[in-house]
């Protein structure tokens, strides 16, 4: 069969198949295996196809998500902080403690530490990292955050200030 009498073929049987399959016919036994219907009596009978339409989900309504921006503080909970002078300003642990407490904050302890801390520095034991992280950002005289380290005197978090400190 030549390649053009070949497509003509293939042609033919799509539009058959479409025909036989196409709107208004219905599958089922032929007329010929129906039982025959008076013409008088009862008017013909044509097959509709009925469509359901499936039904639209409604979209569902949530409230808005309100993102902070960047000039307000985190909402998180503040927690008692104790606050060392490791410097040689007087008073400076005092001072620095009273603003954390004008601040918010609530002071546990006021003292000095005596090792060699290199900038302000805020310590936090496991759990309270964002604590510590939002009184760093209260407060950007705190230049680090770091996790508690033993031996360093008071309990949860523990503001060691620096002689940059300003106070």
């Amino acid at each position: 069969m030549p390649p053009l009498a070949a497509v003509a073929a293939v042609v033919i049987v799509i539009v058959l198949l479409l025909v036989l399959n196409g709107p208004g016919h219905t599958s089922g036994p032929g007329p010929a295996l129906q039982p025959p219907t008076p013409l008088a009596t009862t008017p013909p009978v044509t097959p509709t196809r009925t469509h359901t339409p499936t039904p639209t989900p409604t979209p569902t309504r949530t409230a808005p998500v309100e993102e902070p921006s960047a000039t307000t503080t985190p909402a998180v909970a503040k927690a008692p902080v104790t606050v060392l002078n490791n410097s040689r300003r007087s008073g400076l642990a005092s001072r620095a403690a009273a603003q954390l407490s004008s601040g918010g904050w609530r002071i546990a302890e006021v003292g000095n530490f005596t090792g060699r801390i290199p900038v302000s520095t805020v310590y936090y034991v496991p759990g309270q990292k964002a604590v510590a992280q939002n009184l760093a950002h209260q407060f950007p005289a705190i230049q680090r955050v770091h996790p508690r380290f033993s031996g360093l005197p008071g309990s949860g978090l523990t503001l060691v200030v620096t002689r940059e400190w300003p106070a």
